[in-house]
């Protein structure tokens, strides 16, 4: 039983991760990524294929604005079948917004120090991981930084 349901987690999992290097949270329902959604799928990636893991928090954290803000949903792709979409949100309208990708300017509690702790846990190659987390770690202090200013 907890085998076959491990063979699904993984299934479900792959079948959401996208081409642009992001996982999506439910085919046809959610098409785009979401924060705290994308920390806890590196967590599972992290299980099995760690490379998918760090591209999903990569790309999320490409994503942060120059103020440190990481938005809640990121608009990889035009889609109009969720609302409200990036069209609504008009992000690019904040001077600080990223200026690579549409996003809400909402976001959610900032997971992604846990995530990269629980990556580094999971990961058989620590020294990979810390190199991983070294790269990044300064966009998740930022966003720490963030919220101690704004929240």
């Amino acid at each position: 039983m907890k085998k076959e349901l491990y063979k699904k987690a993984i299934a479900i999992l792959d079948a959401n991760f996208q081409e642009g290097g992001f996982t999506i949270p439910s085919a046809g329902l959610y098409p785009f990524q979401w924060k705290w959604d994308s920390g806890f799928i590196a967590i599972g990636f992290a299980h099995y294929d760690v490379e998918k893991a760090k591209t999903e928090m990569r790309t999320l954290l490409d994503a942060q604005w120059e103020n440190g803000f990481i938005p809640h949903i990121v608009f990889h792709t035009e889609n109009d079948s969720y609302f409200p979409g990036a069209d609504f949100h008009q992000s690019e309208l904040h001077p600080l917004s990223s200026k690579k990708y549409r996003s809400t300017g909402m976001t959610q509690p900032p997971v992604s120090g846990f995530v990269l702790q629980e990556m580094y846990r999971i990961a058989e190659d620590k020294d990979d991981m810390l190199h991983f987390i070294r790269e990044e770690i300064d966009k998740v202090f930022n966003n720490h930084v963030y919220f101690y200013k704004n929240r």
